[in-house]
This record gives C-alpha cells, structure tokens and sequence, in this order.
C-alpha cells in the first residue's frame, strides 16, 4: 500500500512582498485623496467663479442701465460731497472729486413718467422725479467694520484689501426739471441721501489697471458725444488663492478687465 503523500506545504508572503504592497496601497490610496481633494477644489474654485459672474453682470447691468438713462453726468474735477457714512467712505481718506485718484461716476437719470407726478409719497410716485445717482468704490473691510447686518456681507480678512462697488441715491422731490447749475449745486453742498452695496470684491485698483469708472463729457453735453464707461475687474482670495473674473491672461494690469461703454440718451435735455 502506498503512504499518502504529505501536503505541500501553503506558500505565504514575505516579509518585503508584505511590505511592498502595503506600499503600494498606501500609493493608491494617497493619488486617490488626492484626486478628490483637487476635484472638490475645482468644484469650489468653479462655484465661486459662477457666483461672481452673477453678482457682476447682475450689478453692470443695473448701473448701466441707469446710466443710458442719465439727462447729465458730472465732469472729471466736479466735487462730490457724499455726506460722511460709513458707506461713503473714500478709500486712501479725502474728498470725492470725478476723475480723481479714487473713480467716482455721478449723474442725475431722468425720470419714467412725466415730472409733474413726481412725489416722494410712493414708488410708483418716486419714478416720475429725477434722481442723483453715484457709483464708487469703499474699501471691503471699512464697510464690513460699520455696516448692520441687513447691509453687511461678511467679514473675510483675506480680502479686507478689496473694494466693495456702492450706489448712493437721493430722489430729488419736484415737479419740475433741475438746471444743470442746480445739478452742481446739489452735489456740492446739498446731498442728503443714501447708499447700498452694489457688487462684492471688486479689484482695487493698481498700476496700470483701467479706472472702474469713467466719463467722456464734452461741453456741452448732447447725445452721442457723452460716454458712461464701466471696467469690471472681481478678485476674490478664497484658500490663498485668487478667483478673478474676468480670466487674466498675463500680469498686464490693462487686460484685467471687461468694458462696457454706455451712450446717455437724455443728456443736454436740462436747461443751464
């Protein structure tokens, strides 16, 4: 009778076979999370990017719009005398000239409906006046340091730096058109109305970089020859990193911007 053969012994890993797959998973397993760490970055990178796309074509549009409609706009070296707020704080201290270091765009936008129903009484009212519009940036963190809560977009340290795009308003109550003196008038010395936030981190601005806001204003004013020029540049520091719209396809400050040029229609309709 024939023994029955022994059975062959099981063949296992050893102990450098162990220690190379181990390796090996950790490999795996680290160009996995990695992979997801980068896809979720690019996820967030690509929300915030769509959020400020939204938020500048939401507010180009409305300053613009407003813009088209303006009878007159103030000319570079006319003073703007915002009253003090913490929303019309000028970046850098000083006053508020057109044309100066800091932009500022002001004009007077007339009305929807004939000014003899102009009344400050209802909003339907207040659309037959004419009003005093002006758009200028404050710098991020002095907004966000004094504004309430219904006003105030948050506090984000990494981009104190930034600007914030606001709008002041004051409707002007009467039933009849102001002259150009009175417009001039008004923004010397006579305003007495109230600002909003318009748009959220807007680019400060640098060497080289296009002014946010600009004005062609020929004497007189007649329509055609004035020009309302807008050059939207948004930087947002998220991570240490820079989301900027419009994309920046060099360090050449002058293409870090999308411009768009308005002709105000109604201009040279108000009496000297």
């Amino acid at each position: 009778m024939t023994s029955p053969r022994a059975a062959a012994p099981t063949q296992g890993f050893t102990l450098t076979e162990l220690l190379i797959g181990i390796a090996l998973a950790l490999l795996v397993l680290f160009a996995a999370g990695s992979l997801l760490v980068s896809s979720s970055r690019s996820a967030s990178d690509l929300q915030i990017r769509n959020d400020l796309l939204l938020e500048q074509q939401v507010a180009a549009n409305y300053l613009l719009a407003g813009a088209r409609e303006a009878a007159y706009v103030y000319p570079n070296g006319t003073a703007i005398n915002l009253p003090a707020h913490y929303s019309t704080t000028r970046p850098g201290g000083g006053s508020w000239t057109v044309g100066g270091s800091v932009p500022i765009l002001a004009f007077i936008q007339a009305p929807e409906r004939p000014v003899t129903g102009c009344a400050l009484t209802t909003a339907d009212t207040r659309r037959a006046c004419y009003t005093f519009r002006a758009y200028y940036p404050v710098r991020r963190a002095d907004w966000t340091a004094a504004a309430p809560p219904e006003a105030n977009p948050g506090a984000d340290p990494g981009n104190d730096d930034r600007w914030v795009l606001a709008e002041f308003t004051q409707v002007l109550n009467a039933v009849t058109p102001p002259t150009v003196t009175g417009a001039q008038n008004l923004a010397a010395g006579g305003l007495n109305g109230a600002a909003t936030l318009l748009l959220d981190y807007v680019q400060p601005a640098v060497p080289g970089l296009p002014a946010l806001l600009d004005a062609v204003t020929p004497v007189p004013q007649a329509p055609g020859t004035v020009r309302v020029t807008m050059n939207l540049s948004l930087n947002r520091a998220v991570r240490g990193r820079d989301t900027t719209l419009p994309a920046r396809p060099d360090a050449t400050p002058a293409t870090w911007v999308q411009r768009v040029t308005v002709a105000p229609r109604n201009v040279g309709t108000l009496a000297p």
